[in-house]
């Protein structure tokens, strides 16, 4: 386990001792500092998780501190300790740039679940800072096909609003790309993305995913925990999947969506959460009376963005193959004619996420090779010569074939066609009913 080293800045050496003995039981490690001076010192030679911070100490304001460690250290939550009499100055702390403040004398639980919630919140926005370094560094590949360019129309608009989004396609039509990409073009950018798949968790454990629990809830809620609507707080929260979502979290979900607030699992207590919802789906909600709630449908399909199957255009698969395996470090332009023709002839049931699955098990396969047909094993000449078969014929079939080839094993088939589970349990339970 990874241990959250804290920096306590306080002169009173009892202080001291009774935090160092508080926090000595969890997996916090405390490093203490009596002065400004001590502080400054310390800080600039080692790394901590969270600050500590007495805003009375004896060689100086300390709060004066607060905006230069704010520069120097941006992702350090700082939690600022003043007298009971004092809290314009542990509000003008929190101006200046400290996450919290307590008055003393600090209770240690208090003082514990601030931190916890802090640290929690600075490792969301790494990961959304590293993942947006990534997206800069990557942008993604959109094609020159008419419907491309309508979806993307209707993105850019979408990016000058907060207006929810409901986004639609099969599944592997690029639905997480877009639904960033949005949020990294928005007014948004630099806070949190917080993505949930629906599909994953369900019941009990996706509502408290999202809106988080107190402890004793239910049976393995051993302490609180934030949920991911808490995170997302000032950024976007990513609902994938959302057709997949059991009622009981849909109910709870419509009225955070009208009220911007909710509670957590087990609690009274009342939160906020001020975040920007983009949803995703494979299915027809809109058909599904039952499974799916009419008030949450309309209450998220306010702008729908309805993408297209790599089938429906073609045209883009060369660029997209490029443009995987350039980002994969591939060198070898134009790729071999038989490759191209495969690749264009062949239906992509799992769409964009398929190919790309493909195309990396090909490098794999080549070792530094140039690509040949024969390291595209899936894309079989059985199709050959059935082009005058429907298009859905040839997909069943190749579902099929990839389900056979893992004999049976429905997960290895879902990783392999780029399909979620409960889309290849519709598409099977199709097959037999059409046989």
């Amino acid at each position: 386990m990874k241990t959250t080293r804290l920096l306590l800045v306080d002169n009173d050496q009892s202080v001291q001792h009774a935090y160092t003995q508080y926090f000595a039981k969890s997996e916090y490690q405390i490093v203490c500092a009596r002065t400004l001076k001590a502080a400054k010192t310390v800080v600039a030679e080692e790394r901590f998780d969270a600050m500590i911070l007495d805003l009375s100490l004896p060689d100086g304001p300390s709060i004066e501190w607060i905006p230069e460690l704010r520069i120097s250290h941006p992702g350090m939550p700082i939690i600022s300790i003043t007298e009971i009499g004092d809290i314009p100055t542990a509000v003008k702390a929190i101006k200046y740039g400290a996450e919290n403040f307590l008055a003393k004398p600090v209770a240690m639980n208090d003082l514990e679940i601030i931190l916890k919630r802090c640290i929690e919140f600075e490792a969301v926005r790494k990961r959304d800072r590293i993942q947006q370094r990534l997206y800069n560094q990557v942008s993604p590949y959109f094609g020159k096909s008419v419907p491309t360019e309508k979806i993307l129309e209707l993105a850019k608009i979408a990016t000058k609003s907060d207006t929810v989004v409901l986004l639609e396609g099969e599944t592997g039509t690029g639905k997480g790309v877009l639904a960033r990409w949005i949020h990294y073009n928005s007014e948004r950018k630099s806070e949190p993305f917080v993505e949930v798949n629906c599909s994953i968790l369900k019941g009990e454990l996706l509502r408290s995913e999202l809106f988080g629990h107190v402890r004793g809830a239910f049976t393995s809620a051993v302490k609180d925990r934030e949920g991911l609507i808490e995170l997302a707080h000032g950024g976007t929260l990513f609902l994938d999947e959302i057709g997949d979502m059991d009622p009981a979290a849909q109910a709870q979900m419509l009225k955070t969506i009208e009220e911007k607030s909710f509670r957590r699992v087990g609690d009274n207590t009342l939160l906020k959460s001020e975040f920007r919802l983009i949803c995703a789906t494979n299915r027809d909600l809109k058909a599904e009376t039952k499974e799916f709630r009419r008030d949450l449908y309309y209450r998220i399909n306010l702008f729908p963005i309805k993408l297209q199957p790599l089938r429906d255009r073609r045209e883009e698969i060369p660029g997209l193959a490029e443009y995987f395996l350039r980002n994969s470090g591939y060198e070898h332009f134009p790729l071999h004619p038989d490759v191209s023709r495969l690749l264009a002839d062949y239906p992509w049931p799992g769409n964009t996420r398929e190919i790309k699955n493909m195309l990396e098990r090909a490098l794999l396969l080549a070792q530094g090779e140039v690509l040949t047909d024969r390291y595209f094993p899936d894309l079989s000449p059985a199709f050959e010569g059935e082009k005058s078969q429907k298009l859905d014929g040839l997909e069943d079939e190749h579902i099929l074939q990839v389900l056979e080839k893992f004999n049976g094993n429905k997960s290895k088939t879902c990783e392999a066609l780029g399909l979620s589970i409960s889309s290849l349990y519709r598409r099977l339970a199709k097959i037999a009913a059409s046989r």
